[in-house]
């Protein structure tokens, strides 16, 4: 073999040895989807931050599953918040609104929109002190199995 060619084989090698699990997050291309973010199974506990800001929107409706917030951090950084399902926000009962300072827990994740995306795990609306938890510890979703391991709150 050519030594270029040894080099090349040996990349490929180096390469194919990478787990195919490191794309876990990303999700597949539906409908018009910007970010293909895997928001029900793309927790990584790996990512986890905390981030405080102002809410700039609430995004519902038919093109959203998922009850998403715009926030703005101190730093002016923009970031959406994935909340879970409509469904299982509404029974949460924490109304939130345009203007809240909220602190967030959750997995953080760039989608392929270039959008700051954060899979939230726990989200405290400040002014009043509610906590809703979204997801356990390891990122389970509570909505999965009828209300998770603390009922949602």
């Amino acid at each position: 073999m050519q030594p270029i060619s040894i080099i090349l084989f040996s990349l490929l090698i180096f390469l194919a040895s990478f787990p195919a699990s490191a794309q876990a997050f990303w999700g597949t291309t539906k409908g018009n989807c910007t970010c293909c973010l895997n928001f029900e199974s793309g927790y990584d506990v790996n990512t986890v931050t905390t981030v405080t800001g102002r809410i700039l929107s609430i995004q519902t409706g038919i093109d959203h599953h998922n009850l998403q917030m715009e926030i703005e951090c101190c730093c002016g950084i923009r970031m959406m918040v994935v909340l879970g399902p409509q469904r299982y926000w509404a029974e949460q009962g924490m109304p939130l609104k345009v203007g809240d300072k909220v602190a967030v827990c959750g997995s953080k994740a760039q989608g392929q929109d270039g959008v700051i995306y954060i899979l939230a795990q726990k989200i405290t609306e400040i002014s009043q002190g509610v906590v809703v938890i979204l997801r356990n510890e390891s990122g389970h979703p509570n909505w999965a199995d009828g209300g998770g391991e603390n009922g949602g709150r």
